[in-house]
């Protein structure tokens, strides 16, 4: 079976992940694969390791944006949520979505 969730998961290892742990790994993905924004990170263990280190990079990253970029940016992540619905659910109360 291919391994397209995020942390190299299969479907069945991604439904029985708990919702924090697949909010962090989502995190992660986004910050890393789809807006490589560890390439101009202000933390230099992401740029050293060429990727993505805190998943709340994404949250810092978009709180500096003017509205009309954090607008496009969270368009663009709305993709990758369907992933947070899969499986549990349980501890996602109080959590923002990508």
């Amino acid at each position: 079976m291919p391994k397209k969730f995020p942390g190299r998961m299969t479907y069945t290892q991604w439904r029985r992940t708990p919702f924090r742990r697949k909010h962090r790994l989502l995190g992660l993905t986004l910050n890393t694969k789809v807006f490589h924004y560890w390439r101009d990170c202000e933390d230099a263990r992401c740029r050293r390791a060429r990727s993505c280190q805190d998943h709340e990079c994404y949250w810092r990253r978009l709180s500096k944006l003017p509205w009309d970029e954090q607008s496009r940016v969270r368009t663009k992540a709305e993709r990758w949520t369907w992933l947070l619905r899969e499986g549990r659910s349980k501890g996602s109360e109080g959590i923002k979505l990508y």
